[in-house]
C-alpha cells in the first residue's frame, strides 16, 4: 500500500475519506450501545451491581490480557484483513442480543460473553488500525488525519447518547443494540473499498521463515518505547493521565448528583457540554500544534483536565449557576484530553518504523487501558473512605503529574511532528527536537 497525497483537504484522499466514513458510522454506534448496553443489563436482565460493574470491566479489559500479544499479530500481517475481520465478528456478537432477545432466550451470561469478545476485537481493531493509518495517508499528514478521526468520536459523544435515548424510548435497549451491529457491518463492508496492504518486513534476528518468537518481538517493542526518551516519557505520562482520569470519573456522577446536588437532567446537560469540549479539543489540535509547537501544546492540553476537575470540586446546590460552573469545569476538564491523544498518537505513529506500529501501539494501548481500570477502582476506593469532593480534589490534583513529566522532559522541546533527516527508519534511538 502506498500512500498519496493529494493537494488540499485531506478528504481528497479517497482512501482516507472512506476510512473516515468507516469509522464515523462505527464510532456513532458505539456510543449508542454505550447507552444501551448497561440499560439491557440493569433494566431488562436486572443485573446485579456487581454484574453490572462487571460488565464495564469487560470492555476494557481485554486490552489488559491480550493488547501486547496482539501487537506482535499486527506486526506479522497485513493490516487491513485484520480491521474487515474484527469489525464482522463485532457485528455478528452484538446482533445475538437483540435476536435473544426476541427469542426470550437473553441471560446476563450472554450479555457478558458479548461484551467480553466485542472487547477482544476492539483490541484487534484499535492496534491494527493505528498500525495501518500511516501508510494510508502518510506520515506528513497524520495529525490532520488523527484529528478528523478524533472530531468524529467527540461529534459520536455528543450525539450518541442523545439519540439512543430516543430510539430506546420508541423501542427497547436490546433491540438499539442492533444499530451499533449493523454499524461494524457497514465499516467492514467500506474497509473492504480500501487499499490492500502487505505484512511489514521480516524483523531483524528472525529465522528462516522470518519471525522472531513471542517473547522476541515483544521485547524489540519494549525496546523501543524504553529507549526512545520522547515515547518513554509520553508513556509515563499517558500511565497518570488514565490513572487520574478514570479515578475522578469513576465518582463524577455520583459527585455532581449526591454530593453538589443536582438534577439528572442537569447532569445530561453538563455532560453534554463537556462532550462539546472534547469535540472543540479535536478540531483545535491540528491549529494548536502549528501556533505552539507539539511540546508546548502537550504540556498545556494534559493540564487543562487538572484545572477543570479543581473547578469542578467547588461545584455546590441545585441552581442555574452551580450548573453553568459544572459545565464550564467538565468543557475545560475534557477539551484537553483530544487535543493529547491526537498529537501523542501522531507523534508515536511517526516516529515508529513499520515494522514496530503494532507493538510499540500496543504497549501503549495496553497500559492505558488497564489503567483505567485501575484507575476507577481507586476512585471508589477513595470516595468510600474519604468522600466524593475529597475523591474528585486528590484526582484532580494528580492530573497535574502527566503536564509536570511533560514539562520535565525532552518532549518540552519539540516543535514539529517529524522525523529528523537522515535518521535510519529501523533505529530505536532517540529522536532529535526541533
Amino acid at each position: 500500500m502506498e500512500a498519496t497525497r493529494p493537494p488540499g483537504s485531506l478528504f481528497k484522499n479517497r482512501a482516507f475519506a472512506l476510512f473516515w466514513a468507516s469509522q464515523s458510522v462505527s464510532f456513532l454506534g458505539t456510543q449508542i450501545s454505550y447507552v444501551a448496553l448497561p440499560l439491557t443489563a440493569v433494566v431488562v436482565l436486572d443485573a446485579t451491581p456487581m454484574e453490572a460493574g462487571l460488565l464495564g470491566a469487560l470492555e476494557s479489559l481485554p486490552f489488559l490480557l491480550f493488547g501486547l500479544f496482539v501487537g506482535v499479530l499486527v506486526d506479522r500481517r497485513a493490516r487491513r484483513p485484520l480491521l474487515i475481520g474484527a469489525n464482522l465478528i463485532r457485528f455478528a456478537a452484538l446482533a445475538w442480543i437483540p435476536v435473544a432477545y426476541l427469542l426470550d432466550i437473553l441471560t446476563i451470561a450472554q450479555l457478558l460473553l458479548v461484551t467480553f469478545l466485542v472487547g477482544v476485537m476492539t483490541v484487534f481493531f484499535e492496534i491494527a488500525y493505528m498500525s495501518y493509518l500511516p501508510g494510508l495517508v502518510g506520515k506528513d499528514r497524520l495529525m490532520e488525519a488523527n484529528g478528523r478521526l478524533q472530531a468524529s468520536a467527540s461529534t459520536a459523544e455528543v450525539a450518541g447518547p442523545g439519540i439512543a435515548g430516543g430510539l430506546i424510548g420508541v423501542l427497547s435497549a436490546p433491540l438499539v443494540i442492533a444499530v451499533d451491529a449493523v454499524s461494524y457491518l457497514v465499516s467492514a463492508l467500506t474497509l473492504l473499498r480500501l487499499p490492500a496492504d502487505e505484512a511489514p518486513r521480516p524483523e531483524a534476528g528472525a529465522d528462516a521463515e522470518g519471525k522472531q518468537s513471542v517473547w522476541a518481538s515483544l521485547r524489540e517493542g519494549f525496546s523501543l518505547v524504553g529507549r526512545n526518551p520522547l515515547l518513554r516519557w509520553c508513556t509515563i505520562a499517558v500511565f497518570f493521565l488514565s490513572l487520574f482520569f478514570s479515578s475522578v470519573m469513576a465518582v463524577y456522577f455520583l459527585y455532581l448528583i449526591d454530593e453538589a446536588g443536582l438534577s439528572s437532567t442537569a447532569v445530561g446537560l453538563i455532560v453534554a457540554v463537556g462532550s462539546v469540549g472534547g469535540l472543540v479539543g479535536a478540531l483545535l489540535s491540528d491549529r494548536l500544534i502549528t501556533w505552539l509547537g507539539v511540546g508546548p501544546t502537550l504540556v498545556s492540553a494534559v493540564a487543562l483536565p487538572g484545572f477543570g476537575f479543581l473547578l469542578l470540586a467547588t461545584v455546590d446546590g441545585n441552581s442555574l449557576g452551580a450548573a453553568v460552573l459544572a459545565g464550564v469545569a467538565t468543557f475545560i476538564g475534557f477539551f484537553g484530553i483530544p487535543v493529547w491523544d491526537v498529537t501523542v498518537i501522531s507523534f508515536r505513529q511517526t516516529i515508529t518504523p513499520e515494522h514496530l506500529q503494532g507493538r510499540v501501539n500496543a504497549t501503549v494501548r495496553s497500559l492505558s487501558w488497564g489503567t483505567l481500570a485501575v484507575g476507577s477502582l481507586m476512585g471508589g476506593a477513595l470516595a468510600t473512605g474519604l468522600g466524593l469532593r475529597e475523591t474528585v480534589v486528590i484526582s484532580a490534583i494528580g492530573l497535574f503529574v502527566p503536564s509536570l513529566i511533560v514539562l520535565l522532559s525532552p518532549v518540552r522541546r519539540m516543535r514539529r511532528l517529524e522525523m529528523p533527516e537522515g535518521t535510519p527508519t529501523d533505529d530505536p534511538s532517540p529522536v532529535g527536537s526541533h
